[in-house]
């Protein structure tokens, strides 16, 4: 029951604990760290320095097309995709980087005969241990074409020791790192040069090339021009100059034309309608408004006039038929008349239109034409005047010289590296020590691991290391000790006959412990009887005359406490052996009021094995970073403790 009532210490992470095994090797970890040290400098010291060498310029990004253009020209342009190029980004990389450019370079340089970029070596042969395994597993090496393995060599470490930065301002910094510092310098000023160089030659070239381009659209575009004008001038002699005024006029005869058919077919209708009245013969009042109603032109001084009538409309006279007739065959002729008319026009209108269109179509081509050569020719008037003054822009900040002081290795980052591995290990190496001694680092950890009822400290008990039996008896009398007054009162409760005392490598023995412990509660009531079974105790000599019982003899005695040991040239410790063993205990027992058997580390656990299922009082000794959790367990369950003295 008082295992689950103790918590266990493998249930969680103990932080102040794994502070106080660090702690407990700080020698070590101070160790590697001074080891750690000393290896970073030796290795800062012997690597091979390297110097940074810094050009600092700015290229001028030309734009063509700068030549201001005012008015509609302006938009013209604009739209034309001819004003001007947007600014992108202006650190050439790319350029920089790439395997054209370092060839380039190697011209003025010479990269091939420079060991710290040209690192290939065509006659380097492999070790015994890779050639033996090679020809083991039957490995071909491929040829490998030694110019192309140089210059890939070269490019990768140009990658590595050069580069291009961009500057909040817009300047470009070319970084050059390298094992001389004067040629640092020099590669950086070579590629600052080859850029500004290349870079002068690209605007130059592109300047040429889009001003070619304009001219040989502006001939196009006069080509262009000329050929709508006489296009222009062609129609105007075949057809008209005036081909809008034409269709025009076409237009309004047609329709006029059928306007006259509108209103003869009508007449036409009416009179129609009226010979078929007087061939009835129902000429009526009635007759007539019926005529009317269907035949509105019929009240229109226009129909009258054509019959002959009277033009008043309140007096209408039925005509005669052979009259009527007359006037039906008139009005069909002219009928078909006007017909003839409106399709003769029709077609006149509809030549003039194709006409109008097709001087429509040539006139736009020209305006097109000419806008076109109008933008053009003022494009190329500004492209020639930015191809004569070519402005550069660029600006040189800074020329890059010998470095004076080296860039790499970094002493003190690698020291502080060095450092913090060696402090790493360190820690890792005392956590795996600490782990595997298996002891304990902590008093708390001691106290969780005995599950004493009662746990002391036994520093007020140092001061009776190795003392006799009537030194710590003048001791005790001149001050008691509160420790073992708490630890006899713990004692009385349970009313053992047996007090075990053990200790597992606790700077105060058993017997120590044992002595002043019967020194404390002797009485003139009760006898007390110490026996020491620990193998490095000290032999006291045996006198024939001293009281002997069983197999033990009393070798001193003073006051009511007896010191025993075998009476026979065995160590006490052999005497757990014995078969009379547990009854010379019984002997002991009903001689003395109590019976303190004490041992010390590998003879506690030969004593407890020993006392093994008995009603006992068990005291244990025990100490930080020495005592081992194993041990004390074993003990705890060969004979659970009462009691805890820990360091």
């Amino acid at each position: 029951m008082l295992d689950n009532l103790i918590p266990n210490p493998d249930d969680e992470i103990d932080f102040r604990e794994i502070f106080i095994i660090l702690w407990a090797y700080k020698l070590l970890i101070v160790s590697t760290c001074i080891i750690g040290i000393i290896f970073g400098g030796y290795y800062a010291l012997n690597k091979d320095k390297q110097f940074t060498s810094e050009a600092i310029f700015k290229l001028g990004q030309a734009e063509s097309g700068n030549v201001s253009i005012g008015g509609e020209l302006a938009s013209l342009v604009g739209v034309s995709a001819f004003g001007g190029t947007g600014r992108g980004s202006i650190l050439p990389t790319d350029q920089a980087t790439g395997r054209i450019f370092i060839e380039k370079l190697d011209a003025k340089l010479n990269f091939k005969a420079d060991p710290y970029f040209n690192t290939y070596s065509p006659k380097s042969t492999d070790p015994i241990w890779k050639s033996l395994i090679k020809r083991t597993i039957g490995w071909q090496k491929s040829e490998i074409d030694d110019q192309e393995a140089i210059w890939q060599g070269i490019a990768s470490s140009y990658s590595n020791n050069v580069t291009l930065e961009e500057t909040s301002n817009g300047s470009i910094k070319v970084k050059v790192t390298h094992m001389n510092a004067q040629r640092a310098a020099k590669i950086a000023n070579a590629i600052m040069e080859e850029i500004i160089t290349s870079t002068r030659n690209k605007q130059s070239t592109e300047q040429d090339q889009q001003l070619i381009y304009l001219s040989n659209t502006l001939a196009k575009a006069l080509s262009d021009l000329e050929l709508s004008q006489s296009n222009l001038k062609d129609f105007a002699l075949k057809n008209s100059a005036l081909p809008m005024e034409s269709f025009a006029a076409g237009s309004l005869e047609l329709d006029a034309l059928r306007e006259q058919l509108s209103r003869t077919t009508k007449l036409h209708e009416a009179v129609a309608a009226l010979a078929t009245v007087l061939k009835n013969k129902t000429i009526n009042n009635g007759n007539y408004l019926e005529l009317r109603k269907q035949f509105p032109i019929v009240d229109q001084v226009e129909f009258r006039r054509v019959l002959g009538q009277n033009e008043i409309i309140s007096s209408w006279t039925w005509p005669n038929a052979s009259s009527v007739d007359t006037v039906f065959n008139t009005l069909s002729d002219r009928k078909k008349r006007l017909q003839s008319q409106i399709n003769e026009s029709q077609v006149n209108a509809e030549r003039s239109s194709m006409a109008l269109e097709t001087y429509a179509k040539l006139e736009r081509e020209a305006k097109i034409a000419e806008a076109t050569y109008t933008v053009l020719i003022e494009q190329v008037k500004a492209q020639s005047m930015a191809a004569g003054f070519r402005p550069d822009k660029t600006e040189i900040y800074e020329y890059a010289s010998a470095s004076v002081v080296a860039s790499a290795p970094n002493r003190k980052m690698i020291l502080i590296i060095c450092a913090v591995i060696g402090l790493f290990l360190g820690i890792v190496v005392s956590l795996a020590l600490g782990m595997s001694r298996g002891v304990y680092y902590t008093r708390n950890s001691l106290k969780i691991g005995a599950q004493a009822k009662l746990s002391a400290n036994n520093r007020s008990l140092l001061h009776l290391k190795n003392k006799s039996l009537n030194d710590i008896n003048k001791i005790l009398a001149k001050k008691p000790n509160a420790v073992l007054r708490n630890m006899a009162v713990e004692i009385n409760k349970r009313a053992p006959e047996q007090i075990v005392i053990t200790s597992l490598r606790a700077r105060l023995s058993c017997n120590d412990v044992a002595l002043a412990l019967a020194s404390y509660m002797q009485s003139n009531i009760r006898k007390i009887s110490v026996i020491d079974f620990s193998s490095n105790s000290k032999k006291l000599d045996v006198d024939d005359k001293k009281l002997s019982i069983g197999s033990f003899v009393v070798v001193e005695r003073i006051g009511h406490v007896s010191i025993l040991r075998p009476n026979i040239d065995l160590a006490a410790i052999e005497m757990l052996s014995q078969k009379n063993f547990w009854e010379n205990i019984q002997l002991l027992n009903s001689t003395f009021d109590l019976v303190f058997l004490c041992a010390d580390n590998d003879d506690a656990i030969s004593l407890l094995s020993a006392l093994q299922g008995q009603k006992m009082f068990h005291i244990t000794l025990a100490r930080t970073k020495k005592t081992k959790s194993a041990s004390l367990t074993h003990m705890r369950s060969i004979l659970p403790i009462q009691g805890l003295f820990h360091d």
